[in-house]
């Protein structure tokens, strides 16, 4: 898969889920269920990936791939077990789309970011180290041109709405704690001025905690 996060990819915009509770109380049993009582924010690390084919009238479009250089995952979880990603954003670097695929210039992109826009409620199947679950919730593609005079232009956010994640969080014996969030689309996402067609959305987050805190 040719990942070329450019001019277009996906997400969307929702009003936010109304999720409350004020966590797991901290008497469980289950360690897991226990740190997650309180929010964990964590880092995302070198693991991550976000990945989109792209392709044009020639075929396919090579040597454009986004590469994730941050970003942080924010998770807790309620009193009956659900497992909510309160946030995530995922920073990537600039993407140059080649002269030629749009204009005769390169099309350079710039602040590309991919966050939420609703939090994802997974209903949690726990064991005592790990929990698995699925939600839906709303993706978000925040981006800007840079202009010829190396000005970022932002432009228009782009939205993939109700999109599926599946989220797996681990913690070992010694606390540290490590959440996997991964979500897919296959098949044709959206054509771009006519000539670059994106496909075949994946993006897999790996985040471990920095702090736990509240």
């Amino acid at each position: 898969m040719r990942p070329i996060f450019a001019a277009v990819l996906l997400a969307a915009v929702v009003p936010a889920c109304a999720y409350d509770g004020a966590g797991l109380e901290g008497t469980t049993a289950n360690p897991l269920r226990h740190d997650l009582g309180h929010r964990a924010f964590l880092d995302l690390t070198a693991d991550s990936q976000v990945a989109v084919s792209a392709s044009t009238d020639h075929g396919p479009l090579d040597g454009v791939s986004p590469k994730v250089v941050g970003g942080r995952a924010v998770l807790r979880a309620t009193d009956d077990g659900v497992v909510l990603v309160e946030d995530l954003d995922v920073a990537l670097d600039d993407v140059v789309v080649p002269p030629g695929t749009i204009g005769t210039a390169p099309l350079h992109l710039t602040e590309v970011v991919l966050h939420l826009g609703t939090q994802i409620a997974a209903e949690g199947d726990w064991s005592e180290h790990s929990v698995i679950g699925a939600g839906a919730a709303d993706l978000l593609l925040d981006w800007s041109l840079v202009l010829p005079d190396g000005t970022p232009y932002p432009l228009a956010t782009q939205k993939l709405r109700d999109q599926m994640f599946t989220v797996v969080v681990d913690r070992t014996d010694s606390g540290a704690i490590t959440a996997h969030v991964m979500t897919s689309a296959t098949g044709e996402l959206r054509t771009f001025a006519d000539r670059v067609t994106l496909s075949d959305l994946q993006v897999e987050v790996v985040a471990n905690r920095a702090v736990v805190v509240e």
